[in-house]
């Protein structure tokens, strides 16, 4: 079942087929820049080219969709990233290289598409979207997300929402599944590229998962948990777990 999904989704089944997008890289000191005679392309705010869903690529039960990794026998879906932000306010648990970087705990740099792709294979699913943002609460089915971690020899783990400290109740947030509400396809464009807010804190439909909390209608009470998130820049590896209903 999974692979006939896989198929479906690797072919466009989030939505319709996306154009393509590139990111435009400066080649290495001392390397010519065979670009360098192509013509620059400006798109309008809002109208830029998106890229297609990574290919699925499986090896025994586990599956590959470009920097997301699928493991059907657990239905764990991994991704991998860094801590962005030790201190302050916060509306994002983990964003894209590109996204709101200023508040957001973790950068995992990958395509939204591929990630909720994996957690559609999952079994997952996605309620009636929020109507706008701050807008809730989400809907959607719940997922345990958990944070992986190198402190000298010893690996250490906690659960996202440890990392978020509630400012109003002078508190760590409570254990709780997350809500995969999954992003939407608005005039043609998939919108977790938009901002690529991908787990946020503060409710915003057009995110792939939610926190469920109240305190998610607010975006000025919550902030980074200094008691536990590690230095900046560490390395993380963000995973994602049906949790039961």
């Amino acid at each position: 079942m999974f692979r006939c999904l896989s198929s479906l989704l690797a072919v466009g089944v989030i939505g319709a087929r996306l154009a393509a997008a590139q990111t435009v890289v400066p080649p290495p000191a001392g390397t010519a820049d065979t670009n360098a005679t192509q013509p620059i392309v400006i798109y309008p705010a809002g109208q830029e080219p998106q890229p297609d869903p990574s290919p699925v690529l499986w090896q025994g039960h586990v599956a590959t969709l470009g920097a997301v990794t699928l493991d059907a026998s657990t239905k764990t879906v991994t991704a991998t990233g860094w801590v962005n932000q030790t201190a302050g306010l916060i509306e994002v648990l983990a964003c894209g290289i590109q996204g709101k970087v200023h508040e957001s705990v973790f950068v995992i740099p990958l395509n939204p598409l591929d990630l909720q792709a994996a957690l559609l294979l999952t079994g997952l699913k996605s309620g009636p979207p929020m109507p706008a943002v701050g807008e809730g609460p989400p809907h959607g089915d719940p997922v345990n997300i958990f944070v992986d971690w190198q402190e000298g020899d010893e690996t250490r783990t906690a659960r996202a929402e440890a990392f978020i400290w509630n400012n109003e109740t002078d508190s760590v947030l409570p254990d709780t599944p997350w809500t995969f509400t999954g992003s939407m396809i608005k005039d043609g464009h998939f919108k977790a590229f938009a901002e690529e807010s991908y787990v946020v804190s503060y409710w915003d439909p057009y995110a792939i998962v939610n926190l469920p909390l109240p305190c998610g209608a607010d975006d000025e009470i919550l902030a980074v948990n200094t008691n536990i998130v590690p230095a900046y820049r560490t390395p993380i590896t963000m995973r994602f777990v049906p949790a039961a209903p």
